[in-house]
C-alpha cells in the first residue's frame, strides 16, 4: 500500500513527459536556409512503401505521398536499417507533405476545441502539441513524416493507432505493453540512425531538415521551410508547382 501511495498518478507522468518535449518556442526563431529541393513521391522499395490515407491531400498530391528529395533519401536509409534487422519489416509512410492551408485550418480547429481549457500562450502550446503551429510545422515544408512499421502488410503493435491523439501516444508512455514499447523504440532508433528528429508527443512523427530537426540536433539553421505545392494537371511526378515561403 505504501508503494502505491508513492507512485505518481498518470497525469503527473504525462506532464513530466510533456516537459521533456521540444516546444514551438524552442525553435520558432530558428533561421531557415531554404535549399529549394523539389518534393518527390516516396519511392517504393521492398522495405519502403507509402499510402495516402488523407483525402484532404488528394487535390494537392493525388494518391501519392510527397516529401523533399533529401527526406526521401533518408527514408530509404531507415528502411534499409530495418531490413538488416528483419527483411520482412517494411517502413510505411502514411503522411508527408501537408498543404499549408490545411495545416492552418487544422490548427485553428484544434485551438478552438481547447480554448475553454487554456488561454494565451498556454493555449498555443497545448494546440501545438496536437497540431503544429503552421509557421514552424514540418509537414508543410515536406520535411515531416507520419510513419509506422508493417510486417506482412500488417502494422506492428504500437500501443495506440497512428493519429490517436491521446497521452498514451507519447513515445515513452509507461502505460502501453512491453511489445508496444519495443516497437516504438525500434522505429525511433531506425529513424534517428537515419538522422531524423523524433517528436516524442507522437510515436509516429519524425522530421528531417525542418526547424524542429535543426533544434533537436543543434544545427544553426533549417534546410526546408514551408512551401506551396501541388502536382501539375498532367500528374508529372515531382514537377509540380513549388513556391517557397521560408524566411
Amino acid at each position: 500500500m505504501i508503494w502505491k501511495r508513492n507512485q505518481p498518478d498518470k497525469e503527473q507522468v504525462y506532464q513530466q513527459l510533456r516537459g521533456e518535449m521540444l516546444d514551438y518556442t524552442d525553435y520558432a526563431n530558428k533561421w531557415c536556409n531554404e535549399n529549394d529541393e523539389p518534393l518527390v513521391p516516396v519511392p517504393e522499395t521492398p522495405n519502403l512503401t507509402s499510402t495516402q490515407y488523407r483525402k484532404e491531400m488528394l487535390p494537392y498530391t493525388g494518391e501519392q505521398v510527397y516529401v523533399r528529395r533529401g527526406v526521401a533519401r533518408q527514408l530509404g536509409i531507415a528502411a534499409a536499417l530495418l531490413a538488416i534487422r528483419d527483411d520482412k519489416l517494411k517502413l510505411e509512410v502514411c503522411y508527408g507533405y501537408r498543404a499549408l492551408e490545411i495545416q492552418r485550418q487544422n490548427f485553428e480547429k484544434q485551438k478552438a476545441l481547447l480554448s475553454e481549457r487554456y488561454s494565451g500562450e498556454e493555449l498555443l502550446a497545448a494546440t501545438h502539441r496536437l497540431v503544429a503551429m503552421p509557421e514552424v510545422a514540418g509537414h508543410p515544408a515536406g520535411a515531416a513524416v507520419d510513419i509506422r512499421i508493417v510486417k506482412r502488410d500488417k502494422p506492428l503493435n504500437f500501443g495506440t493507432d497512428i493519429w490517436e491523439f491521446v497521452p498514451d501516444s507519447y513515445t515513452f508512455s509507461p502505460y502501453v505493453s512491453k511489445k508496444a514499447r519495443r516497437n516504438r523504440i525500434l522505429l525511433r532508433s531506425a529513424m534517428i540512425a537515419a538522422d531524423f528528429a523524433p517528436y516524442d508527443g507522437e510515436w509516429w512523427h519524425f522530421s528531417y531538415g525542418d526547424k524542429e530537426w535543426a533544434q533537436y540536433y543543434g544545427e544553426p539553421f533549417a534546410r526546408y521551410g514551408q512551401v506551396e505545392f501541388s502536382i501539375n494537371p498532367a500528374g508529372d511526378d515531382s514537377r509540380g508547382d513549388v513556391h517557397s515561403l521560408s524566411n
